[in-house]
């Protein structure tokens, strides 16, 4: 009889974990899983070279769509009818003299994910591919700094890795072709059992998209246990991952900062300038789930009561409600123990679950140590490699070098004077309009608009070439967007920025009334006429440093993230055919 063949996905468990402090490592998994209600199986012959373990599970189904459809149906029709299905899964472990290997079916997974080698796939694929070879299908990915979590991307054609290589990019799923050679020398299959080439899915787990049977799982298992072993790793991502047994000393600091941190914006949301955002590993589940519950170390009840989050994106919102709660945390030390002790769980529209996992697990920021900046992403710790800042500043260079704006010569008196403050020293300037805090739809279009016979200028004021410029080169972004899509149809939004600014004029602020009498010497056809021109997009910069920079040293700037922001605004500006330039402000006294 012929063997029956699936397609399955191989996990190794993390050994290095707390849970396996004991030396029979397999027993200890088997009995963790058994307390989350799978029971073992009875199994015949093992395979050469590993000890087995099976485990069953069902779980009820009950679709949640039934109670709701009760309110229009009759009694007694079949769609009424609470039929209990069932949902099955299993979990077989296997355990040779170095590792611990699983497979899961059904649920199985969402029980050993917190045992996982999270790296484990991509380990293994490291030790497959060249970064030349033109093999890849399809990735996951996210990103350490800029305004996007994480991105799936599927290419028309095979692409290597440096082609789609960017600045703080961590692969989190390569598909990647897999020739038969590799196939035959490296899994072990024969030369029948292929009809062409296979492709793999690489990430917490290793998986070639071929059906193979039960033998042939473990000649796979063999195959990526000797790569790990035998072969060297290329390089898939520009960071470096801190290795825990290595580096325990700076975990412990780093994570003792984080804290601190998170305590400092729990206390001071509106003043303390450090974002954190949350996210689950599986970012496209968490992120498009239909809600978010939060419990509490093993509890299955909801730690807000009956309360659910729509969205839980961000540390702010979960922030504000425990600030509700009677017993909420009035030290760090408590806030510390309480964080740590959270758990997020999201779910679809029929209450299954998507994710679940750790709240400081979920967490994505940055803490710098000795100049250096490390990045807290998915319970990891990372560090931008030397290369590739120096890639980073170097492209950086180039654009400032070849876009640099020369029009804004008022100089800045810092501290002293804020953002705004400067902004105004342009009023009744020629061919110059001040709409800071004009915002249409939301939207900034500048701080200061200027113009020429030719060209009409956007310049956007920002005091620091910090981690804050992430937020600036967004807004930059969005406006380009926004006024060139407006120029090139209808102007609607052109003509909101002109009403908006001669509404101003019965504000009883100063600095509104001055923005409204710019209208007087100009109608709103004049205005709207400026836009026929070449429109430059310019970033104004203060160096806020107390010894004096020029941003041509960029070097000497150490915000990677302003770096990585500016050259990825050029990239998206270039995109959009809307042209960018920068400038650094002069301080004054």
């Amino acid at each position: 009889m012929e063997e029956e063949k699936i397609q399955i996905s191989v996990y190794q468990i993390a050994l290095d974990s707390d849970l396996f402090q004991d030396e029979n490592k397999l027993d200890t998994l088997t009995q963790t899983i058994e307390s989350k209600g799978y029971t073992q199986q009875e199994i015949s012959d093992g395979i050469d070279g590993f000890s087995l373990k099976l485990l069953y599970g069902v779980k009820p189904q009950n679709p949640k769509w039934k109670k709701f459809l009760s309110q229009v149906t009759t009694d007694n029709q079949p769609i009424s009818e609470i039929n209990k299905s069932w949902t099955e899964s299993f979990i077989l472990l296997a355990q040779n003299k170095n590792n611990i290997y699983a497979v899961t079916g059904g649920l199985g997974f969402f029980i050993i994910q917190d045992y996982i080698n999270q790296d484990f796939g991509i380990d293994v694929i490291s030790r497959l591919i060249k970064k030349e070879d033109k093999i890849i299908k399809a990735t996951k990915e996210k990103s350490v700094v800029g305004g996007v979590i994480g991105s799936s991307k599927n290419f028309r054609k095979n692409y290597n890795l440096f082609e789609n290589d960017s600045f703080g990019k961590i692969y989190q799923e390569l598909k990647a072709n897999l020739d038969k050679e590799i196939l035959q020398s490296k899994f072990g299959f024969n030369h029948d059992d292929l009809k062409k080439d296979s492709f793999c899915i690489a990430k917490t787990s290793f998986r070639i998209n071929k059906s193979i049977t039960f033998e042939q799982l473990f000649e796979i298992i063999k195959g990526c246990e000797y790569l790990i072993d035998n072969v060297d790793a290329i390089a898939i991502n520009n960071v470096e991952k801190i290795v825990k047994k290595k580096n325990q000393t700076l975990i412990n600091n780093l994570e003792n900062e984080l804290f601190s941190q998170l305590w400092n914006r729990y206390q001071q949301p509106e003043d303390y300038n450090i974002d954190f955002d949350l996210c689950h590993k599986e970012f496209e589940k968490y992120l498009t789930a239909s809600k978010y519950i939060v419990k509490k170390n093993l509890s299955n009840k909801n730690f807000f009561d009956d309360f659910v989050f729509e969205e839980l994106d961000n540390v702010d919102l979960l922030f504000s409600k425990i600030k509700e709660l009677e017993d909420s945390p009035d030290n760090e030390q408590g806030f510390r123990e309480l964080i740590s002790s959270l758990k997020i769980y999201s779910y679809d529209e029929n209450d299954e679950e998507l994710t679940h996992g750790w709240l400081h697990h979920h967490i994505h920021g940055d803490v710098e140590i000795d100049e250096k900046r490390y990045f807290f992403i998915d319970k990891s710790w990372y560090l931008i490699k030397e290369e590739f800042i120096k890639e980073l500043n170097e492209g950086c260079k180039h654009f400032i070098s070849e876009h640099t704006n020369e029009e804004l010569t008022n100089k800045w008196n810092y501290p002293t004077q804020k953002e705004n403050d400067y902004n105004q020293t342009y009023f009744e300037q020629e061919n110059t309009l001040v709409i800071d805090k004009v915002t249409p739809e939301n939207i900034e279009p500048c701080d200061i608009l200027k113009w020429d016979d030719e060209t009409l200028f956007f310049y956007h004021v920002k005091a620091g070439f910090g981690n804050t410029m992430r937020d600036l080169c967004s807004q930059i972004i969005i406006a380009a967007n926004r006024i060139n899509g407006s120029k090139l149809g209808d102007k609607k939004y052109l003509k909101k920025i002109y009403k908006q600014m001669k509404d101003k004029s019965s504000s009883s602020d100063e600095y509104y009334k001055k923005v409204a009498k710019q209208t007087d010497s100009l109608t709103e056809d004049q205005f709207l006429a400026l836009f026929d021109k070449h429109l430059i997009f310019v970033l104004a910069v203060l160096d806020t440093g107390t010894n004096e920079r020029s941003l041509s040293e960029i070097e000497k700037f150490k915000s990677n993230i302003a770096k990585f922001s500016l050259q990825e605004l050029y990239k998206e500006m270039r995109s959009i055919d809307v042209a960018l330039e920068i400038i650094q402000i002069k301080k004054g006294n």
